[in-house]
């Protein structure tokens, strides 16, 4: 039989057309399926947008001096929640002139607004508009992941609704005000107005606020400091669309468009206001409360620090440190610039202030002097200021300077106007605490020159030599033991056997000199070391460890001789802290940095009170060994911290080497100490003392800090304490032939009351003697 393609094809559609539509049904059933799980996904396990009403950020904790300045922020996101309804309603408004306009009548999507940006983004070819509302955005910062897919736009879009159906629109606005990100690590409209314009953001002005409300969209595309003129650009088009709104005039659009760009200059004050200080302060917090709590818990932190003390610590420190390096000789320039274009580095340094420090470009040398640039500006440093980097090999700066090489400077203000002065940026390095003798509160402390270089505190964490500095807590010891300022001892040698050292034990003055027939007044006073350690000898080793410890040091003591020269690794803080019981009759006081935490409600939790405790040695010990102490500014070692217009008393100490130099002093009020040498342990120059390189920078310091705190007169003289005048050299009352009397202070009834018998003895003990006894150490020549 004969079948035509006709009839073939007609047998053949039904089973195709079938095909087919099986085909399209699975199609669809399974697009159904996928769009049914998809949809699953996008419902599911949506956040529950109630949970909004309990919105608790996170929100920077601050630490305050007990002056009330801001020493430091510490935070994760830096954010201070306001009620946004305080503020003017120009702030609002232009948020919502830049973000949503139609915030207030739309639920949640503004459908025309995203149909209108997506018009404008098209015909600009560019993302110029957003068409996510403020309920979005919160949606999406709050309650969802960042990532940019179609299911968390969905998701955001439901809870977006949801939102506006269980908040109002004013709650809606206080968490997005609070929570959006406007650049430099600022999150909310407070910490935004700080940073960029130093003011609360009820403060901000018209032109202010409509910058600030122009960040959402892209803070680092525009972010003023970086970027001006676009940010400007932006503050233009947010002004037009408060203006088009209606909420402002054109003049006022107008005068706020023309406002010049006026920013406080954004600063870490974690870094710039005291940043060994705040970070003692960080370091204990965060080993007490948690990091989350401290960088998220909206603590505010009270400290004792006063902030004007604090200043001028450290600009004694710094100064005093660039002295030293300045004394060593000038190292030659830091770098050199061969082109113009490689100065673009020191022209848009950050401009130099009053007390400030930066590199600088020299751009011209003469005879007379050299001129130097930064920040685009010049300065003329004349001869008279960089006699120090002179010397017999470069003596003009002609000969010791080129143009284009680059110098340390710092800046001072001098006549209405800044003066230049050619410095070192030191390699040494050092560290000043102070504290009131009264209670231990630590008013000032720096850790180092420059807290950006090494936040390591020299004077909380350095374990350092204390070399002579530890003296009058051994001549305390000794007064108890019934010693008394007048006691004699012969300088003179001394050799000391000790099993495991190759050669004797031989313990020298600073000098290698010995002065023979010596009082123990003018063994403190002159620091001399023999004395020290045949007093240890006589009341004993242990004893006198025990009582150091009493005394409060905490460090490792090893129980020989090497004591009397300050063999013991002690930190600043502790030996300054211990000192306090010179000036207060007794009493030691643990150093107190924080004096108060609060939480974000208000409530306490901490408080540090002075710990007053039993007194560490006797009011009339105390007393006594005031007294000499104060003689060593007058007449010994540290003379160049006397001087002060107040009482004042201190020790000196240098280590072996110089590789540690000390002052710690008191006046009536304040106890300070200041330590000075290098990290790596390396000696200073031969010529830098205690005396020399640490008594000037406390002197400096104090000179500045009495101006606050001297109320109390005279230190105390308590009963049991009488004053009498003696030889120097025999410990007898003065007579006609005494070259030298002290007049100082003696426990009742051991004052001199026999005159001298001839003249004065000047014999030197003999050096046979020698005594069996634990290693000393090495600690040969201490001052």
């Amino acid at each position: 039989m004969k079948i035509t393609l006709p009839e073939i094809i007609k047998n053949r559609m039904p089973k195709t057309r079938k095909m087919r539509l099986a085909a399209a049904f699975s199609a669809l059933f399974f697009i159904l399926v996928a769009m049914a799980v998809f949809l699953v996904g996008v419902f599911s396990d949506l956040p529950d947008v109630k949970a909004l009403r309990e919105y608790n950020p996170p929100r920077t904790s601050t630490i305050w001096s007990r002056d009330g300045v801001l020493m430091a922020e510490l935070f994760n996101e830096n954010r201070y929640p306001i009620d946004p309804r305080t503020l003017p309603r120009h702030i609002r408004e232009a948020f919502l002139a830049a973000e949503d306009d139609n915030f207030f009548e739309h639920g949640g999507l503004d459908y025309l607004g995203i149909l209108r940006a997506a018009f404008t983004n098209v015909v600009e070819a560019k993302v110029s508009q957003g068409g996510s509302t403020i309920t979005q955005q919160v949606a999406k910062s709050l309650l969802l992941s960042p990532e940019r897919t179609l299911k968390r736009k969905l998701r955001e879009a439901i809870l977006a609704i949801r939102m506006e159906k269980n908040l109002s629109k004013e709650e809606i606005l206080n968490l997005y005000l609070n929570q959006i990100f406007l650049g430099h690590g600022s999150y909310g409209i407070e910490a935004a107005a700080r940073t960029y314009f130093g003011v609360p953001a009820k403060n901000l002005t018209l032109d202010q606020a409509s910058l600030i409300a122009g960040l959402p969209q892209a803070p680092s595309r525009y972010d003023p400091y970086k970027h001006p003129q676009l940010a400007l650009e932006r503050r233009s088009y947010v002004l037009g669309q408060m203006e088009k709104n209606g909420w402002i005039t054109a003049i006022e659009a107008k005068t706020a468009k023309e406002a010049p760009l006026k920013l406080t200059g954004y600063r870490n004050l974690f870094k710039s206001v005291a940043p060994y200080y705040a970070e003692e302060v960080r370091r204990d917090l965060e080993d007490k409360f948690g990091t989350k709590t401290l960088l998220e818990g909206g603590l505010r932190i009270s400290t004792a620090m006063d902030s004007r003390l604090q200043k001028a610590a450290e600009e004694a420190l710094r100064s005093g440190l660039e002295e030293i390096s300045m004394r060593a000789g000038y190292r030659g320039a830091l770098a050199k610039v061969a082109k113009e274009e490689d100065e673009e580095v020191y022209r848009s340094a950050d401009a130099p202030t009053d007390g400030s420090r930066g590199r600088a470009v020299v751009k011209a040398v003469g005879a007379d002097g050299i001129t130097v640039m930064r920040a685009g500006q010049n300065f003329f440093i004349p001869v008279e200021r960089m006699k120090w980097a002179l010397s017999d090999l470069f003596p003009s700066p002609t000969a010791r300077f080129r143009v284009g090489d680059v110098v340390f400077v710092k800046f001072l203000s001098s006549k209405g106007a800044l003066a230049a002065h050619l410095v070192q940026e030191p390699k040494v390095d050092g560290a000043l605490i102070c504290l009131k003798a009264d209670t231990g509160e630590v008013l000032a402390d720096v850790g180092g020159y420059d807290f950006s270089k090494s936040q390591f505190n020299r004077s909380t964490q350095a374990q350092r030599q204390a070399g002579s500095s530890i003296k009058p807590l051994l001549y305390a010891y000794a007064v108890e033991k019934g010693y008394t300022p007048a006691t004699q001892i012969y300088d003179s040698p001394i050799v000391f056997d000790t099993a495991g050292l190759d050669k004797k034990w031989k313990p020298k003055n600073y000098g290698d000199k010995f002065y023979g027939a010596t009082t123990l007044m003018e063994a403190l006073v002159k620091s001399r070391n023999v004395v020290t350690v045949k007093m240890l000898q006589d009341v004993g080793v242990t004893g006198a460890v025990n009582y150091l410890k009493a005394l409060g040091l905490e460090s490792k003591i090893e129980p020989n001789l090497s004591i009397a020269l300050g063999s013991p690794a002690v930190t600043l803080a502790d030996m300054t802290a211990t000192y306090a019981v010179f000036a207060n009759g007794g009493y030691r006081h643990a150093p107190i940095f924080t004096s108060r935490v609060e939480d974000k409600e208000g409530r306490r939790l901490l408080e540090k009170k002075p710990d007053q405790g039993p007194s560490r040695i006797s009011a009339q010990v105390s007393c006594v060994v005031n007294q000499m102490m104060q003689e060593v500014l007058r007449s010994g070692t540290g003379g160049r911290a006397g001087g002060l217009a107040v009482p004042s008393a201190g020790k000196t100490g240098t280590t072996n080497e110089n590789r540690d130099a000390w002052f710690i002093g008191m006046t009536p009020d304040l106890v300070a100490g200041i330590w000075i040498g290098y990290d790596d342990n390396q000696p200073l120059d031969d010529t830098e003392t205690g005396g020399r390189a640490a008594a000037p920078i406390w002197k400096d310091f104090m000179e500045k800090a009495v101006r606050h705190y001297y109320e109390k007169g005279d230190f105390p003289v308590p009963s049991g304490i009488e004053f009498a005048r003696f030889d120097s050299v025999t410990g007898k009352l003065p007579s006609a032939s005494s070259e030298k009397a002290y007049y100082t202070a003696f426990l009742e009834g051991t004052a001199p009351v026999t005159p001298p018998s001839g003249a004065k003895s000047k014999k030197k003990e003999s050096a046979d003697s020698s005594v069996d006894y634990q290693d000393p150490g090495n600690l040969d020549l201490l001052r």
